[in-house]
């Protein structure tokens, strides 16, 4: 019977390779000669033993192999999860970009129609809303209008506001790259 359980453990070590777990039966089998040449306990009891320490060791592993798994698992629903809201904030920032582009057009849309309702105007009527317009603001429209209504209305304004008019309309695209 010793015969047959040295042969079994033999067997289980050779199959393990050369893992940890043949690593841990190697040490207890070299800590069991060692104790058996002092001691004179029999070999089925250090077998007994060896096998007992042997699948606490491998229950263990299999505790952690477990864990592992879990916090595998746990980990992927996270990166599906974030995966899920990185493409909500996509397509939200998409939407939002639809959304600005519609309001920008819109804006230019209502400033275009507005310069040409003060091109329709008769100049002088157009230079006293203008007079009263910061200059920068009447710089944007006078800017979008034909040269024509333009130089016409300015002509019709006091000539300090057709100048403060005029600087803006020269340097507003002063600070733009020029390639």
């Amino acid at each position: 019977m010793p015969v047959l359980a040295g042969l079994l453990v033999a067997s289980g070590v050779f199959r393990l390779g050369d893992g940890p777990v043949a690593t841990v039966v190697t040490e207890l089998l070299a800590s069991r000669s060692a104790h058996a040449s002092s001691d004179s306990a029999p070999p089925e009891d250090e077998i007994a033993g060896l096998l007992a320490e042997l699948n606490a060791r491998q229950a263990e592993l299999d505790e952690r192999a477990t864990e592992l798994d879990s916090e595998a698992d746990r980990v992927a629903e996270g990166r599906e999860a974030l995966r899920a809201q990185l493409d909500e904030v996509e397509k939200a920032e998409a939407e939002l970009r639809e959304l600005l582009k519609l309001a920008d057009t819109a804006a230019e849309d209502d400033l275009s129609r507005l310069a040409q309702v003060y091109s329709a105007m008769k100049p002088a009527e157009a230079a006293a809303l203008f007079e009263q317009m910061p200059p920068a603001f009447a710089a944007g429209f006078l800017g979008m209008m034909a040269p024509p209504a333009s130089a016409a209305i300015l002509a019709g304004m006091p000539p300090d506001a057709a100048y403060a008019i005029t600087v803006m309309l020269a340097g507003r695209h002063a600070d733009l790259p020029k390639e």
